[in-house]
């Protein structure tokens, strides 16, 4: 009663007569009713196209569902670069580079269900006529929509859907680049950069990715861009990993490739997870064994001197320090050995910023000369900073030593005079820091503030390592008085962490972090240890000290993921 219990119509095909008069068939052969009534040939094509949508509907239907998923998934970033003036879309006439192997596609439909009239249009993008700027690039401009990880370097990202980048929006990042991520990774010109960014004909592969890099190293470092941090990631990774595996056996290695990697690492470490950020690390390291960055200054035999321009020997000067840095930084954080060592390092420490950008290198001594000189002399901030983590290194390895001989022996023989050396040096910096960037100037520059708390926490190491003699109920005066030095240190560190808040956390260093841990961990063994001997003031101003590091690793989350990481770590060890 609610429905057909047989088929409306009956099995076969209508006649063609049948089909001319628009009458009911009733199918019947030779010669169906109606034809026989009409005394007319029954003719019946069995070769008629089926009944259904026509050829190509379906994939204008499909164009349409890709296209409103482009809309939808591209909105969130549309809303937040409109408020600053930007259009942002999708497009599929955005100029690509034609001899890159690394460019990004769209989804194709075939071209037999292209449909040929649809409402909603395919690709929308810019206006034609753009306004032109020393800071514009005009090269790749089409990029990965937002994703969460980065795809494989085997499968190309063509799934993901494509976002359109304005070259205003690409000025931007340059501009923030320069303003808040080179004074922490000074490893470029300026100049010299914005020469073949502007050259077409000088964009190399290397160069492509290192251009990624920086715009993607810039969004980590804004609020304004963060909608588009996932995307120029995913497709940076995409292509280095395609250069690294499009790359053969021979010695050919460019210096943009390694310095994309540094730039990609930083963000590993403060954006995506340490885990990740370590084992890019391990790539950059090895790339700089590759090109021999450690032995750039080296004798050379002759007729074998480096035909190299003096800025570009300088930017693979600093794409060294940086990584030896960085280096340090994870074996210290770890405790893990380094893979730079230091005794094969046969480069000069980088010259000032300033003389850097206007093409006057100056020539600077080595790190061991730097070291072993008693003389106060003003060094480039990234010089100051090579030093310090070196110091925080050897003692890390003084630790080490001492361990192990101790396995041995009570004490070991050069246990004092290898502690009092790395003290006495470790005075001559901090004296030098003071003289030739007094307080007055410290905000300035967050690699200085940086090179600081460095300091502070090499003193906080000694402390450590002379700790452990109490165990032997010797040098118990000496102890005492690293302990009160430790107090110190960690209590400069938090005071440091508090004024860097009027500089801005978006400027902080990287691995700031790391010192603001030592810091909180030291206050807090400091009030374990001694509780009972403080007075009442001594106590409260640490536990200040402690609260003022923990509030600042927590601010530090939302911009660095180093600073949730070591908040889970001091949570362990502390009841703040």
């Amino acid at each position: 009663m609610y429905g057909r219990a047989e088929p409306r119509q009956q099995p076969g095909y209508a006649c063609e007569e049948c089909r001319k008069k628009k009458l009911r068939c009733d199918r019947q052969r030779p010669q169906c009713g109606a034809c026989a009534n009409a005394q007319v040939p029954c003719e019946v094509n069995d070769r008629r196209v089926p009944r259904g949508p026509k050829k190509g509907s379906i994939g204008a239907l499909r164009s349409r569902i890709v296209a409103l998923e482009r809309r939808l998934s591209t909105s969130q970033v549309e809303e937040s670069l409109m408020t600053e003036g930007y259009e942002i879309g999708s497009t599929e006439n955005s100029p690509v580079r034609e001899n890159s192997t690394t460019q990004f596609h769209h989804w194709e439909v075939p071209q037999e269900e292209q449909p040929s009239n649809t409402a909603i249009p395919l690709t929308w993008g810019p206006p034609e006529t753009t306004p032109q700027s020393p800071l514009l690039f005009t090269d790749i401009s089409v990029l990965p929509a937002i994703s969460t990880s980065y795809p494989s370097p085997k499968q190309s990202p063509t799934s993901l859907n494509d976002v359109f980048i304005p070259d205003l929006t690409k000025a931007d990042l340059i501009q923030l680049y320069f303003d808040r991520v080179h004074p922490i990774v000074p490893i470029l010109n300026q100049p010299k950069t914005f020469k073949w960014m502007n050259d077409r004909n000088a964009m190399s592969d290397a160069r492509q990715c290192l251009q990624h890099a920086m715009w993607t190293s810039a969004t980590a470092f804004s609020s304004q861009f963060g909608g588009l941090q996932e995307t120029l990631y995913a497709k940076t990774r995409f292509m280095l990993d395609q250069l690294d595996l499009s790359g053969s056996d021979s010695l050919l290695c460019h210096i943009e490739h390694v310095q994309a990697w540094i730039l990609i690492t930083f963000y590993d470490f403060t954006r995506a997870n340490y885990r990740r950020g370590w084992l890019s690390a391990g790539r950059v390291f090895r790339l700089i064994q590759f090109l021999k960055l450690y032995e750039i200054d080296s004798p050379k035999p002759l007729g074998l001197e480096s035909e190299e321009d003096p800025v570009s020997l300088e930017e693979r000067r600093r794409t060294f320090w940086v990584a030896y840095c960085l280096d340090r930084f994870i074996s210290v954080s770890e405790g893990a050995p380094t893979t730079l060592n230091e005794e094969v390092v046969f480069t000069r420490l980088p010259c000032l910023d300033a003389d850097f950008q206007r093409g006057l290198v100056p020539q600077e001594c080595f790190l061991a000369e730097a070291m072993s000189s008693a003389e106060l002399r003003p060094y480039a901030p990234l010089a100051e900073c090579v030093i310090l983590v070196t110091i925080c290194s050897r003692a890390l390895s003084h630790k080490h030593i001492y361990t192990i001989e101790s396995l041995y022996s009570n004490i070991p023989l050069d246990f004092s005079s290898r502690h009092d050396w790395l003290d006495g040096m470790l005075t001559r910096r901090l004296n030098n820091l003071q003289l030739n960037y007094p307080s007055l100037t410290v905000a300035e520059n967050p690699m200085i503030i940086f090179s600081y708390m460095l300091a502070h926490s090499a003193v906080i190491y000694l402390c450590c390592i002379i700790e452990a003699l109490s165990r032997n109920d010797q040098s118990q005066n000496l102890v005492w008085e690293f302990q009160e030095r430790g107090h110190w240190a960690a209590q400069e560190i938090a005071r440091l962490t508090k004024e860097h808040e009027h500089l801005g956390y978006y400027k902080a260093h990287s691995f700031m972090p790391l010192t603001i841990y030592l810091s909180a961990s030291r206050l807090a063994k400091h009030l374990d240890v001694r509780k009972g001997e403080l007075d009442t003031k001594e106590v409260e101003e640490a536990e200040k000290s402690i609260h003022a590091c923990i509030e600042a690793l927590q601010k530090l989350q939302s911009v660095n993921n180093l600073a949730n990481h070591y908040l889970q770590l001091l949570s362990a060890i502390s009841n703040y």
